[in-house]
This record gives C-alpha cells, sequence and structure tokens, in this order.
C-alpha cells in the first residue's frame, strides 16, 4: 500500500514509517514545509492525498508544556482543523483512500481512578477528554467517503529516542528519579515499536475500524513504573515528587502525570495481537538498552 504519514517527521511517525517500509509498504510523509519526497500539511487548505491506498494522522500540537490559555488553543486547533483539512482532502481525491488511521489519545477516558476503561466506556471529563472527543468526531467525518475509520487511542508512549522518556531517562540515571505524588495512580504504556506494528495492523486488516487502545495489555501503578526504569537504570529511585508539588508548578498539566489512567486494548487482545514488549519491564529494558 502507499501510505500517507502526517506527522511522520515525529518520534511516532519515524517508528510508523520504518514499520510499514519493513512491511513493503511505501511512505508519503505531509509537512508543514513541501519539499522533496514531502507533500503539505496546512491547518488552512485540503490536503492533497491522491494515490493514497491508506493515511495515518498523527500530526498535532504537543501536550508537553505549561498549559496557558494559547497553548491549549493550539493543541485543539491543531488536531480538529488538521484533521479537518485531512478529510477535506479525502472528499476532494477523486479516487478515495480505503483507510484512515488517525490518532487519538487515552485522554478520551479522563481520570479513571480504578476502573478499568476498554473501547466500549464512555468518554471522561477534563480538557484531554474534550481534545480526544473532538479529534476523533473529525476523524469519523471521513467515514462518509467510504473510508474506513480506525481511531487509535494511544497511551504512554515508551521508547529509547523521543518522548517523554528522552526527560526522564537522565533524571533515573543520576539516581533522582522518584514516584509520582502517592504513585497509586495507574499507566497504560505501550513501546513505540509496537505502536508502530499496532498502526500497521490497523491499516492492513480491514476487520478493524472504530475505537482501539494502544497499550499493553496490563496497566502499571505509577509506583510499578518508577520501580521498572530504577531496576532498567541499575539506580535507586528516592526522591518521591508530592502531588502538591507538581500542581504548583505544572499547574493543569499535573493532570497528565497524577491522573490514573486504567486502560486495557480488548480490541487488539481479540485480534491476537503480538507485542514484541508485553510489559513495562521488558519495555525499559530496551530503552535503556546500551547503544
Amino acid at each position: 500500500m502507499i501510505i500517507g504519514i502526517t506527522g511522520g517527521t515525529g518520534f511516532v511517525g519515524h517508528a510508523v514509517r520504518r514499520e510499514l517500509e519493513a512491511r513493503g509498504d511505501t511512505a508519503v510523509l505531509f509537512s508543514r514545509r513541501e519539499g522533496p519526497g514531502h507533500r503539505l500539511f496546512s491547518l488552512t487548505r485540503p490536503l492533497d492525498v491522491s494515490g493514497c491506498d491508506g493515511l495515518v494522522h498523527l500530526a498535532g500540537e504537543s501536550i508537553l508544556g505549561l498549559w496557558t490559555r494559547e497553548k491549549r488553543r493550539r493543541i485543539m486547533e491543531s488536531r480538529v482543523e488538521g484533521t479537518r483539512r485531512l478529510v477535506e482532502g479525502i472528499a476532494a481525491a477523486p479516487v478515495k483512500p480505503r483507510v484512515l488511521v488517525s490518532a487519538s489519545a487515552i485522554g478520551f477516558y479522563g481520570d479513571t481512578g480504578d476502573r478499568i476503561a476498554d473501547e466500549n466506556s464512555p468518554v471522561g471529563t477534563g480538557f484531554l477528554a474534550e481534545v480526544a472527543q473532538a479529534w476523533e468526531a473529525e476523524a469519523m467525518k471521513a467515514e462518509a467517503h467510504g473510508v474506513r475509520v480506525v481511531r487509535i487511542r494511544i497511551g504512554f508512549v515508551l521508547g529509547r529516542d523521543g518522548g517523554a522518556m528522552r526527560l526522564i531517562k537522565p533524571v533515573f540515571r543520576l539516581g533522582l528519579g522518584g514516584r509520582l505524588g502517592s504513585g497509586r495512580q495507574w499507566m497504560s504504556c505501550i513501546e513505540v515499536g509496537d505502536l508502530a506494528a499496532m498502526v500497521a495492523t490497523c491499516l492492513h486488516e480491514e476487520s478493524l475500524r472504530g475505537a482501539v487502545n494502544a497499550v499493553l495489555p496490563e496497566p502499571v501503578s505509577n509506583k510499578s513504573f518508577t520501580a521498572s526504569i530504577a531496576r532498567s537504570a541499575s539506580r535507586p529511585a528516592l526522591f518521591p515528587v508530592p502531588a502538591v508539588a507538581l500542581r504548583v508548578l505544572l499547574g493543569d498539566l499535573s493532570h497528565l502525570l497524577l491522573d490514573s489512567q486504567r486502560v486495557v486494548p480488548k480490541r487488539f487482545i481479540e485480534q491476537g495481537f503480538s507485542y514484541r514488549y508485553p510489559t513495562v519491564e521488558s519495555a525499559m529494558e530496551e530503552v535503556f538498552r546500551p547503544e
């Protein structure tokens, strides 16, 4: 298949491109700057998706950084308007892509506490839930053009070369890591290579449509997550960060660290998806593997 990828130059996008090319697919990248091998990605004009058999939509403003009013606007607008322009491109294409795999996030479920959430669980509350719901609503409009749409709700991505682990690894290697808040909040993670394989599965498996959760089979507590990092880094984790300090320093961004996300991948388990790194422990060993 010829697969168009928005956000293809980012951390997850690189992994998706490698995975697809390893499977024999051809990647067409969309970028904010046109150039050799790139098509224009814009929030103000429809995307040129001609010739693409499938689309992977990953582009969006990073949620990292203080959630000022302007930051919130960029987070929401980049996802809603970017997806809208993509669907407009699908509508204009003389031959439609067969499938759209559109990124979303497990923030869709809000703070789940100790409750387990799967793809049938309702939308939660809070800013990230609002963003995910609006993002998915735009992607679903592609169904009106005969496109199979998969909304892939991505968990906390673990990887050697990017994402939040790029910031976390140095802290733990210095022996300065520790749990966040009580450490009892649940985390639902996924290794970046497994995430890329999930995206490829969604593209090629025609039975998959609607929402799918891209997470490991078993969520872990932040305390267990912290212990796994410490073991892989061969360092103690002696410096917990109080919840009140995170709230004072980070404001609403602290929800990203303190809210509980106990999410399971029911659809991928039913599909029989084979994880390369089925546990946080095995994923951390890959993250900290010597060069």
